[in-house]
């Protein structure tokens, strides 16, 4: 099995030295200081072993990303690296959390066998999740990523998938609105997920989730949102990996949701990932923003596809125009349908149920081709055209 490790350094140099060492071992990835991508990472490559350089200059700030990399992975391995081991930097190093210690000077020989050491004593990966997690972002409320959502998650569950476990994480702002749309009450919160962390298991998902009946389980922010502040972010981070390890499909509603450490952690370890967008400026301008903020961030928005809102073709804002503007590769157009949207609502029902041959459901239908298998019923329909775009939305670290 290869390998897979994290360099954290300022140095370029000390990870091509680091990198020298470890090349027949595995893959090495050179991280700078940021604690969000480096979460993101690590779940994303399933790594059990991090390398995070301690110097005299940055000890406290390596001590610092140490701890708080521990706080969310526990079982990860941190191993200390320095190009002299100097006494001081491997006592920070083992008090901060590290189980080890590297020195860059030591022949490469050396630096191998103590690797080998370490990943002899490290846990094993675990098992990789089986589940997929397919992330819709919306920069602001009101263009349709919550009606996406709770309809990409009906299809997966009653056509794609009816016999497997499929999730809705309803995080949109409102908050509840996508168990509204399918008249689903909701007494069991994600805060209560998180509290409930330590004795998660089938029998409270079965118990204690709510379940459309459909079988669709729904898990929803609290209604007031202050209550967020009262959970562990670390908590909740190791909540969302752990979906993906009970449900064959996570689909999370992020339309409007502002807590960026949470959103950066979720999409951090979605395969899919969707943005949501109207043709209207003031909707392309907070998308842009957002997309703006990511890549501040560091994160790669390459692995972000664009999904037109409410699409007319009267409007002269084409969706390849917003898409290049954006600088994201665009996936689809979902039609504009808000009469028909508002009717379902009202009546408590899905527009699966309503209207299940809709072009609106037909575009999402494409979306899902690749959960289809071969043999798969005539309303799987054909092979779809923007699926050069949709092979875009493939993680670029698996």
């Amino acid at each position: 099995m290869e390998h897979r490790f994290i360099v954290v350094s300022e140095q370029e140099s000390h990870f091509a030295q680091l990198n020298e060492a470890l090349q027949s071992i595995g893959v090495a990835v050179w991280l700078h200081w940021n604690t969000d991508v480096l979460s993101q990472l690590v779940g994303s490559l399933g790594t059990n072993i991090v390398f995070v350089e301690f110097s005299d200059q940055n000890s406290q700030k390596a001590a610092e990303l140490t701890s708080s990399l521990l706080a969310v992975y526990p079982r990860l391995w941190i191993v200390g690296f320095a190009p002299r081991a100097e006494n001081a930097l491997i006592i920070e190093a083992m008090r901060s959390g590290a189980r080890d210690f590297v020195e860059l000077q030591a022949p490469r020989e050396a630096i191998r066998r103590s690797v080998q050491h370490v990943l002899e004593q490290s846990p094993t990966r675990p098992a990789k999740s089986t589940g997929e997690m397919i992330t819709l972002l919306g920069a602001r409320p009101g263009v349709g990523t919550t009606t996406a959502a709770v309809h990409l998650a009906l299809l997966l569950k009653q056509e794609v998938m009816p016999s497997e476990p499929v999730l809705l994480l309803d995080f949109g702002y409102p908050s509840g609105d996508a168990a509204l749309y399918l008249d689903t009450k909701v007494g069991f919160n994600f805060c209560d997920a998180v509290r409930s962390l330590r004795r998660f298991d089938h029998a409270l998902l079965n118990t204690a989730f709510a379940h459309h009946k459909s079988g669709l389980a729904i898990l929803s922010l609290p209604q007031n949102l202050a209550d967020l502040r009262d959970i562990s972010p670390a908590d909740a981070m190791t909540l969302l990996s752990l979906f993906k390890s009970y449900f064959k499909v996570v689909v999370v509603d992020l339309g409007g949701f502002a807590g960026v450490d949470l959103l950066m952690y979720a999409l951090g370890i979605s395969e899919r990932i969707l943005m949501v967008s109207e043709q209207t400026l003031p909707s392309v301008f907070s998308a842009r923003q957002l997309l703006h903020n990511l890549r501040e961030r560091e994160f790669e928005t390459e692995r972000i596809g664009l999904l037109t809102g409410k699409y007319d073709a009267r409007i002269d804002m084409a969706p390849l125009q917003i898409a290049q503007n954006l600088q994201i590769p665009w996936v689809d157009n979902l039609p504009q349908r808000t009469d028909k949207m508002i009717a379902c609502a009202n009546q408590g029902k899905s527009l699966s149920e309503v209207a299940p041959k809709d072009p609106y459901l037909e575009v999402l239908r494409g979306l899902l081709g690749n959960y289809r298998h071969p043999a798969a019923s005539p309303a799987a329909g054909v092979p779809h055209p923007a699926s050069l775009f949709r092979r875009l939305l493939t993680p670029l670290l698996k």
